[in-house]
C-alpha cells in the first residue's frame, strides 16, 4: 500500500511538473511570437498574417498589435503629408515674396540719385510702401493659412447677433467699394441669431466682399449685395457681384490656395481669399458654394446647426 502511495505521489509530481514545463514552454514560445511582431513593428516591416483564433491570449495581443502597426503607419503617412505641406508652402511663400521684395530693392535703388525730383521720390516711396503692404499682407495669410491647414485654430461659437457679425464685414469693406465707385447693399432679415465666432466668420465673409469688390469694374455705380436667410436646416448667406465673374470649369479650382481664374487679369491679388474663407467655414462645420451669373458671381455660405454646447471651443486638431 504504502510502495503504491509513493508511485502515485511521484506520477502526480510528475505530471503537475510535465504541466508546468509545457505551459512554461507555450508561454515562452508565445512571448517569442510577440516579441517577434514587436521587432516587426519597430523595423517598419508588415506583420505576417495569423489565424484569428479569439479565445487566446495571443490571438488578442496580436490583434492588438496589428491595430498598432496600422495606426503607427497612419502616423507616420500622416507625418510625411505634413512635412510635404510644410516644404510646399516654403516654397510658395518663397514665390509669392520674390516680386514685392524684388520691387522694393529696385525703387530703394532708385532712391539712391541724388538728382530725383520731389515727385519721382514721392512715386519710389510710395511703389516701396505699396509692396510693404503686399509683404505684410503675404505674412499675414501666411500664419492664418498655415493655422488653418494645421487644424490649430479654436472656433469659439456663441450664439451671438448673425447679423451684427455681417454689419461689421460690410463696414470694413465699404471704404474701399465707395473709392472704386460702387455699393455695397444688405438684404437682411429682422434678427437673425446664429452660433458662430464673430471674428473668424467675419474674416471669411469680408473675403467675399473685398474679392467682390476687386472684380467688379471701378465707376461703374454697381452694386455688391450681401444678404442672409435662415430656415429649419440652415443658415444661408451670400455675396452677388456684377463683376468679371468666373469661367466655366474653374468654379472648384477657385477655391485652391494661390490659384486665380483665368478672368483675373492684372486685379490686384494672390489667390487666397476664397481658400481662407472656405476652410473658416469648413471650422464652423459647414460649406461654400459659387454659382456663376450672366455678370458676376454669387458665393454663398451654408451653415447648419451644429450640436457644439455654445461658447465650447470646436478645435480640429492635428492627431499628433
Amino acid at each position: 500500500m504504502g510502495i503504491w502511495c509513493i508511485i502515485t505521489t511521484a506520477l502526480a509530481a510528475f505530471s503537475t511538473g510535465a504541466v508546468w514545463y509545457w505551459q512554461g514552454k507555450y508561454r515562452e514560445r508565445e512571448l517569442s511570437e510577440i516579441s517577434s511582431m514587436l521587432e516587426c513593428i519597430l523595423d517598419g516591416r508588415e506583420l505576417p498574417e495569423r489565424r484569428a483564433d479569439q479565445e487566446t491570449l495571443l490571438s488578442k495581443i496580436t490583434h492588438q498589435l496589428f491595430r498598432l502597426q496600422s495606426m503607427t503607419k497612419g502616423y507616420h503617412a500622416r507625418l510625411e503629408q505634413d512635412r510635404d505641406s510644410i516644404k510646399n508652402l516654403i516654397t510658395e511663400i518663397a514665390h509669392q515674396m520674390r516680386t514685392p521684395l524684388a520691387n522694393i530693392e529696385t525703387y530703394l535703388d532708385f532712391l539712391q540719385d541724388e538728382d530725383l525730383s520731389r515727385e519721382e521720390q514721392k512715386s519710389y516711396l510710395k511703389a516701396v510702401m505699396l509692396s510693404e503692404k503686399k509683404i505684410h499682407f503675404l505674412a499675414e495669410s501666411f500664419i492664418k493659412m498655415s493655422r488653418l491647414e494645421h487644424r490649430i485654430i479654436q472656433i469659439r461659437p456663441l450664439d451671438t447677433d448673425l447679423l451684427l457679425t455681417l454689419s461689421e464685414a460690410v463696414s470694413q469693406a465699404e471704404e474701399k467699394a465707395r473709392r472704386r465707385g460702387l455699393r455695397i447693399c444688405t438684404r437682411f432679415p429682422e434678427t437673425l441669431f446664429h452660433p458662430h465666432d464673430a471674428d473668424w466668420l467675419g474674416e471669411a465673409v469680408f473675403n467675399l466682399l473685398d474679392n467682390a469688390v476687386k472684380y467688379s469694374p471701378p465707376g461703374s455705380g454697381g452694386e455688391i449685395l450681401l444678404g442672409a436667410e435662415q430656415n429649419e436646416m440652415f443658415v444661408r448667406i451670400w455675396v452677388s457681384d456684377h463683376g468679371t465673374g468666373i469661367e466655366e470649369g474653374d468654379e472648384a479650382r477657385v477655391f485652391q490656395r494661390f490659384y486665380r481664374g483665368s478672368n483675373a487679369g492684372k486685379t490686384e491679388g494672390f489667390g487666397l481669399g476664397l481658400y481662407l474663407t472656405r476652410e473658416i467655414v469648413l471650422l464652423h462645420g459647414g460649406f461654400v458654394k459659387l454659382k456663376r451669373q450672366e455678370d458676376g458671381t454669387c458665393v454663398e455660405i451654408y451653415l447648419g446647426y451644429c450640436s457644439h454646447p455654445t461658447g465650447a471651443p470646436v478645435t480640429v486638431s492635428s492627431p499628433f
